[in-house]
């Protein structure tokens, strides 16, 4: 059996440009993203506005903006693995009685 697609359970906007979300298997973190806002393109160019930006909601697990600009939960994790930005859930302790 195939495992579900991986989406975001929670998101949250701090300054400056940043994103704190908690994804379906557990892992969570926050991710910068201003590099990805300094790319030129259409999607992201509303996102350089602060106010803008906080405006992030939670589309069917997806971080999405009013403009439609979304981003993969998918990407978004490897991107936070691959800066170092991605915390693991610790197992929890086991109590012997």
């Amino acid at each position: 059996m195939a495992a579900p697609p991986l989406k975001l359970t929670s998101i949250r906007a701090t300054i400056p440009f940043k994103l704190v979300v908690t994804f379906s298997d557990g892992t969570f973190g926050t991710f910068n993203a201003a590099p990805m806002l300094a790319e030129r393109g259409e999607g992201t160019e509303p996102l350089r506005d602060r106010r803008y930006f906080a405006k992030v909601e939670l589309v069917n697990g997806k971080p999405m903006w009013p403009n439609y600009f979304d981003i993969s939960p998918l990407w978004l994790q490897e991107e936070m693995d691959k800066h170092g930005a991605l915390e693991r859930p610790r197992p929890g302790r086991r109590i012997i009685s």
